[in-house]
C-alpha cells in the first residue's frame, strides 16, 4: 500500500498545489459569513468528487458554517476522525489579489499554515488511500468556518463533538510547527470584560466628591495579574483599558478586557471563581463593577491516552523510515478539545509545518504537504495496531 500512496502524491504534486492555492486564495475571515458559505461549498463538492458523502450544515446566513460527513461508513473498523476550521483571521485583500505564493520552497498566503493547508492535507489521505484501495475503517471529517473566535461557535463545537463520538483516534490538521513536533495539549483559554463605575467631578475644585473609577480598575488590573502561577501554566493578560476624559476629569467610568491560559480545566474554574469575588469587592470606595468571565474554551489537556496515541504514531514513523515526530503543549487553543471531550486520543498541529500564523510572515514548508499526507495515510492505514 506504501508504494501505491507514495505513487499517487507523486502523480499528484501540482494537483495538491494548485487545491491548495484556490483554498488560500478564497480568502475571508468569520467576520465574512458569505465568504464562509462560499468556501464551505467548494470544500463539500471537493470530499463529494474524492468519495465523501459529506454536506455543509448550515444554521442561518450570518452564521458560518461546517463541512462534515465519512467515507466508508459501512466499513468493518472503528472510525477515524480529521477535524479542522476554513476560516482565517485576516480579512479579504489584506494582502492584495490572489495572495498564495510559492518562493524558495516556502508557500506564504492567509492561511495557508493555519490552516488550509491542513485541509488539503486531510482531502489528499481521503484521494490517496481510496487510489490504494484502502477498505479498513470509515473516515470521517469535520471543518467549521468560525474557530477564529467565532461568535457562533457553540453550533460548531456541537457538530465536532457528534462526528468524533465513537472514533478511535483524531487528528487535528492545525498549524504543524516546523520543527515537526504534533500537539499533545492545548491551555484553556477564558475571556473576561470589566465595566467600572465611579463618580466624576473636577479633580481641583470638587476632589473628595469624585470616585475614580480608573484607579478601581488599576487595582483590579493587579489582582488578574496576581493570579498568574507559572509553576502551573497559568498566565493572565490584562489586556485592553479604556477610559477617562481629561486630566483635569475624575473618571467615572472605565471598561477592562482580559484573558487568561491554564493547562488544566480545574485551574481555569479556580481562577474564575477568584476573579468573581474580587471583582464583587470595591477597593475604591464608591465605586462598582459590572463583569463578564466567559467559559474556559479551546483546550484540551495533555493525557496519557494523548501520548500513545503519539508514541504509536513514531513505531509508523521508525517502521517506515519516517523521521521521528515530538510532542509539545501549546498555549493557543484549538477545536482538537471538542474531540477529547467525547473521550477520543487526539493530536492536534498535524497540518503543514510552518511559522508566524496571524501575521504577513505566515509560512508553510511546500515539501511538508507531501510528507504529512503519506504519513496520515501511513498512519490511517495502520490504526489496527493502535491500542484500542
Amino acid at each position: 500500500m506504501k508504494k501505491q500512496i507514495q505513487e499517487f502524491i507523486a502523480q499528484n504534486r501540482q494537483n495538491i498545489i494548485d487545491d491548495w492555492r484556490d483554498l488560500v486564495n478564497m480568502e475571508g475571515s468569520c467576520r465574512q459569513p458569505d465568504a464562509m458559505h462560499t468556501i464551505a461549498d467548494w470544500l463539500c463538492e471537493k470530499f463529494q468528487q474524492a468519495g465523501v458523502d459529506c454536506q455543509v450544515y448550515r444554521v442561518r446566513d450570518e452564521v458560518p458554517p461546517v463541512v462534515a460527513g465519512v467515507i466508508g461508513a459501512d466499513r468493518p473498523g472503528t472510525p477515524v476522525i480529521f477535524t479542522g476550521h476554513f476560516d482565517t483571521v485576516f480579512d479579504p485583500n489584506t494582502f492584495g489579489p490572489n495572495p498564495f505564493r510559492i518562493e524558495d520552497g516556502k508557500a506564504y498566503g492567509p492561511g495557508v499554515l493555519d490552516m488550509k493547508g491542513g485541509i488539503i492535507i486531510t482531502l489528499y489521505v481521503i484521494k490517496a488511500l481510496e487510489a490504494a484501495g484502502y477498505k479498513d475503517r470509515p473516515i470521517r471529517i469535520c471543518f467549521c468556518g468560525d474557530e477564529e473566535a467565532g461568535k457562533f461557535h457553540a453550533y460548531a463545537c456541537e457538530q465536532f463533538q457528534k462526528w468524533a463520538d465513537g472514533c478511535i483516534a483524531g487528528f487535528n490538521m492545525e498549524t504543524g510547527p516546523v520543527n515537526n513536533d504534533l500537539c499533545t495539549g492545548r491551555k484553556w483559554a477564558m475571556w473576561g470584560h470589566l465595566d467600572v463605575h465611579g463618580v466624576s467631578a473636577h479633580s481641583g475644585n470638587n476632589y473628595t466628591a469624585g470616585r475614580n473609577a480608573l484607579v478601581e480598575a488599576a487595582y483590579k488590573i493587579l489582582a488578574i495579574q496576581n493570579c498568574n502561577d507559572m509553576e502551573k501554566g497559568t498566565n493572565m493578560n490584562p489586556a485592553v483599558i479604556k477610559g477617562g476624559t481629561v486630566p483635569n476629569a475624575i473618571p467615572d467610568a472605565v471598561s477592562l478586557d482580559f484573558s487568561g491560559r491554564f493547562l488544566y480545566l480545574a485551574e481555569a474554574e479556580r481562577v474564575k471563581n477568584e476573579l468573581t469575588r474580587i471583582f464583587q469587592t470595591p477597593d475604591v470606595d464608591g465605586t462598582s463593577i459590572d463583569f463578564t468571565i466567559g467559559e474556559p474554551g479551546g483546550g484540551f489537556e495533555d493525557t496519557k491516552e494523548n501520548h500513545e496515541l503519539l508514541d504509536f504514531i513514531n513505531t509508523v514513523c521508525e517502521k517506515e523510515g519516517y523521521p521521528a515526530v515530538g510532542g509539545i503543549v501549546l498555549g493557543g487553543g484549538s477545536d482538537a478539545g471538542n474531540i477529547a471531550m467525547m473521550g477520543v486520543p487526539v493530536l492536534c498541529s498535524c497540518g503543514v509545518r510552518g511559522e508566524w500564523n496571524h501575521t504577513d510572515r505566515e509560512y508553510a514548508v511546500v515539501e511538508s504537504m507531501y510528507e504529512r499526507t503519506e504519513l496520515w495515510c501511513m498512519v490511517v492505514a495502520a490504526l489496527d495496531q493502535f491500542k484500542k
